[in-house]
């Protein structure tokens, strides 16, 4: 008796699926060496995310590396997923990917927060765990920490099947930053007659403009420097009088308000005087403070000379 044949075959097969990447750690720190943690944040200071990343299938699997930092208003930790795109003052999406080997950045339009290229380290592709350097400076108006407020960062890394792993770094404080740009080069009040000033139009010069810059509340203040020199050859100097009575010769003082309000203006001293408390936080542009004026008072008896000297525009936290 003849049989058929007994046997059949079929193909077999199996996948080795791909395993997820992981962050292993995530820190900032204020030193290229990465030995201190920073934990205060100032801004325009340059700092460093490192993110320690690891890949079973080699970090050459990693198509990207996303390290977001975001504004915590109340300290309540909301979670990144909510961040989708940069701010100047609450947010900054930092993202390198394979494509391209670089870093780039959302902050928000004419922003001053900014990676620094030079700076950042990829790492041996090949190896299976590596780090990644973001060097980066926090933008001037990313918003000041006061009390529950704080920022919280997050680095998220994505493979080539979009498995990904992330690792929250918070409660990182940014600490306030001021900047004054004086844009009048010259306040010059011209020919004046000694024993004159102090009055709403005598010795008065404004359109005086200054740009301020800041993260939170801030506070103007100015200061004329203790002596005015005259620019003659007999070495004239002008004493400068904080309490605005000019009763010695030689003696000027100076008034000045935000606008053109003699009725407010504020005598001004040799050290910092308060002329515009509790500003707020600005934009990156600034506020633009465009009629600061000047009001000047010389005494009765001044020798003939023209004098020149400093005044200070200081901005401060509060």
């Amino acid at each position: 008796m003849v049989f058929a044949s007994t046997q059949g075959t079929t193909q077999g097969s199996f996948n080795i699926g791909s395993e997820n990447p992981n962050v292993d750690a995530f820190q900032v720190y204020s030193d290229s060496d990465l030995t201190t943690v920073a934990n205060d944040l100032t801004p325009q200071v340059t700092y460093y995310a490192k993110i320690t990343v690891t890949d079973p299938n080699t970090l050459n699997d990693i198509q990207t590396v996303k390290v977001k930092m975001f504004y915590d208003a109340d300290g309540t930790d909301p979670v990144e997923s909510t961040v989708t795109e940069g701010n100047t003052q609450t947010a900054a999406i930092f993202t390198w990917t394979k494509a391209t080997g670089l870093w780039t950045l959302d902050a928000g339009t004419g922003t001053t927060w900014a990676i620094v290229s030079a700076s950042s380290v990829t790492p041996t592709m090949t190896a299976t765990t590596g780090d990644w350097v973001l060097a980066f400076r926090v933008g001037k108006v990313a918003t000041e920490s006061v009390g529950d407020a704080n920022w919280d960062l997050h680095a998220r890394v994505t493979d080539g099947t979009y498995l990904s792993h992330s690792l929250y770094q918070k409660d990182k404080q940014v600490l306030w930053f001021g900047q004054t740009n004086v844009n009048t080069g010259t306040v010059d009040f011209g020919e004046v007659e000694p024993g004159t000033g102090f009055a709403d139009d005598v010795n008065k010069v404004g359109a005086v403009q200054v740009t301020c810059i800041s993260n939170g509340e801030y506070t103007g203040s100015m200061r004329s420097a203790a002596t005015w020199t005259g620019t003659g050859a007999e070495g004239y100097v002008a004493d400068y009088d904080s309490t605005g009575a000019c009763s010695n010769p030689n003696e000027f003082s100076l008034k000045a308000f935000r606008v053109d309000d003699f009725a407010n203006a504020v005598q001004i001293g040799t050290t910092n005087t308060v002329v515009s408390p509790g500003a707020p936080q600005t934009t990156e542009a600034g506020d633009v403070h465009s009629d600061i004026t000047f009001w000047l008072k010389v005494a009765s008896v001044f020798q003939i000379d023209v004098y020149e000297g400093s005044i200070h525009f200081v901005i401060s936290n509060g």
